[in-house]
């Protein structure tokens, strides 16, 4: 298995403080109750397209799906409706996810996922301070781990994030 400290954020919450401000987006789970399995829904679906990113040849005609959750290709299903009511009719299909994961494109690194409170939890990002950047695919595997609405990105004080009880992490992603 590849490692990388990406990777090691997305099984356990970091044990370092990012430098600078994080990017975050504020999104609306079902219901309380569903808030640790979506962080770990979320978890599981950004680790493999960070394995992907540290693994494939982007040159291929496909990349390989075997890290994917067995659960996803029902949840891309249920996703599509609610990304759509948000963002439009465009639909992602798993290799449009696994190929954003390209390292020569890619502009951002997983950070965290965090409670709010209630059903409102925080995806915490490294943009390297960027207020815009190619985040399309974040809020697509947010749709399909569960969410109900996406708002954000938004840049935060790392104070906000260190306050946060984090969500679905202790064990690969």
């Amino acid at each position: 298995m590849t490692s990388s400290p990406e990777l090691a954020r997305i099984a356990n919450r970091p044990d370092t403080i990012p430098d600078g401000l994080l990017s975050v987006f504020f999104i609306e789970v079902e219901a309380w109750n569903e808030a640790k399995g979506f962080g770990r829904r979320l978890r599981q679906l950004v680790g493999a397209g960070v394995k992907a990113g540290l693994e494939a040849d982007f040159g291929a005609e496909a990349i390989s799906e075997a890290d994917m959750p067995a659960w996803a290709a029902d949840a891309w299903a249920e996703a599509a409706p609610r990304y759509a009511a948000h963002r439009g009719d465009e639909e992602w299909t798993i290799q449009d996810v696994l190929y954003s994961f390209d390292p020569g494109q890619r502009t951002w690194s997983w950070w965290d996922v965090t409670l709010v409170a209630g059903n409102i939890v925080c995806l915490w990002i490294d943009s390297k301070e960027e207020p815009v950047y190619g985040c399309e695919e974040l809020r697509w595997m947010a749709y399909a781990a569960g969410a109900r609405s996406v708002v954000g990105p938004l840049l935060k004080e790392v104070g906000e994030w260190e306050r946060s009880a984090s969500l679905g992490s202790g064990g690969p992603p």
